[in-house]
């Protein structure tokens, strides 16, 4: 039987890991777009991908 502490901890190891693959799915979109011919839209890829690596950085560190 899980105590309600130990169903927290999986909840929230659960919810990292769809996170986590959610932004994967935009960190590919973003990578996509960094190799765009536009130098505008390959800054505001960098922008998107530093803003994904950040946010799944911090998830691992949960």
């Amino acid at each position: 039987m899980n105590l309600p502490h130990e169903n927290e901890e999986q909840d929230f190891a659960k919810m990292r890991h769809d996170v986590r693959n959610i932004l994967s799915t935009a960190l590919l979109a973003a990578d996509s777009l960094a190799s765009n011919a536009d130098s505008n839209v390959q800054r505001q890829a960098q922008t998107i991908i530093a803003a994904i690596e950040l946010a799944t950085d911090r998830l691992r560190k949960k």
